[in-house]
């Protein structure tokens, strides 16, 4: 049990002053920090680790200081945990959709996203009620308080026709338990659907991954393959591993197409999925297909693509199928003439 919840928080801790993409120090100019209350189970901890009741409320106040010359404003959010579409666990988006087996969502239980200004070289406390629903969870509830600075923490730079965007933000770690021993919830994973998508202007192939167990998973590896149907050629693959995934969330873990355009059709995957250095494995199966639509509406978006795979094998193939064709019809042909002309001489001879 100890070395489930202290690989759990040690997690957690490390989301403490993590910007939501790559930050660096000159763009900053705040930090956050929370102040712990009571019912905080680590108390060496600098993130929110706490142990609640059914139905309790309580404040929980974080100070926002503001280094600059100047004041500036900071939304503040309370975002579920997420899995990302590289494996790695996130707290950057508020109202995501709800997985079916997610059971307590911490972003019901903390005040709506808010606005917040601190004066130049100051500091301030901003205070929000936790709300504990009545009704009994298990396992834990993870997100993150989420502070980003509204006027000067985003960037934008051009590549390639695109305009990017970089938003800097600190997420201070929220967890939330019923029971201290949280060591009897096993992880379980299940495939969803399977689908075509498109991430930064480049195709994939998506397999929507559902942690459905409130814990979080770590050392993940998927090793998927797309066959066409009715073909045993592998049409796209993969294996990634060292990924995480969060309690209770879905992750479209996605199939890069190799920028080849993607082609209208049945489909099927076939992949395995491991945690925990492989001491739990889930194998998966499922039919999907792409439609003429879909596929256009992709390609016309994709960036980078190279033409599509030539399958030599199989135009061979069909020449020398021609080209056997041929030869046995003109081997019939020269029979059936020589045949003809052995009854002619036959007869003349009758």
């Amino acid at each position: 049990m100890k070395k489930l919840v202290s690989s759990l928080l040690a997690f957690v801790a490390a989301l403490l002053f993590i910007p939501g993409l790559t930050a660096h120090a000159e763009s900053l100019h705040y930090t956050i920090s929370a102040n712990l209350p009571n019912n905080q189970l680590d108390t060496s901890a600098s993130y929110f680790d706490l142990l609640v009741k059914p139905g309790s409320t309580q404040n929980l106040s974080i100070v926002i200081t503001n280094s600059d010359s100047k004041a500036h404003n900071y939304s503040v959010a309370t975002n579920r945990s997420e899995t990302n579409t590289n494996g790695v666990i996130d707290y950057n988006k508020h109202n995501k959709t709800k997985p079916a087996s997610l059971q307590a969502n911490i972003e019901d239980m903390m005040p709506a996203p808010t606005k917040v200004k601190v004066p130049a070289k100051s500091a301030k406390t901003v205070t929000m009620k936790l709300s504990v629903p009545t009704k009994s969870f298990t396992g834990v509830v993870l997100g993150g308080i989420r502070v980003e600075e509204l006027d000067t923490t985003s960037t934008a730079k051009k590549s390639k026709g695109l305009t990017l965007t970089n938003k800097f933000a600190y997420v201070l770690g929220l967890q939330l338990r019923e029971t201290k021993n949280v060591s009897n919830i096993k992880p379980d994973m299940r495939l969803n659907k399977v689908g075509a998508t498109q991430i930064n202007n480049r195709n994939y192939i998506s397999a929507y991954l559902e942690n459905t167990q409130p814990t979080m998973m770590t050392t993940v590896r998927v090793k998927a393959k797309v066959y066409k149907d009715g073909s045993n050629d592998v049409f796209v693959k993969t294996d990634k591993s060292d990924m995480k995934m969060a309690p209770n969330s879905v992750f479209a873990f996605p199939i890069n197409a190799n920028e080849y355009p993607l082609e209208a059709g049945n489909y099927k995957l076939v992949g395995d999925a491991w945690a925990e250095n492989g001491k739990y494995h889930w194998h998966f199966s499922k039919s999907f297909v792409i439609t003429g639509a879909e596929a256009n509406k992709l390609n016309k978006t994709a960036v980078d693509q190279k033409k599509p795979k030539t399958n030599w094998l199989m135009y061979i193939l069909i020449a020398l199928a021609i080209l056997i064709f041929l030869i046995l019809l003109l081997i019939i042909i020269l029979l059936l003439k020589r045949r003809k002309k052995d009854d002619d001489e036959d007869n003349a001879k009758k």
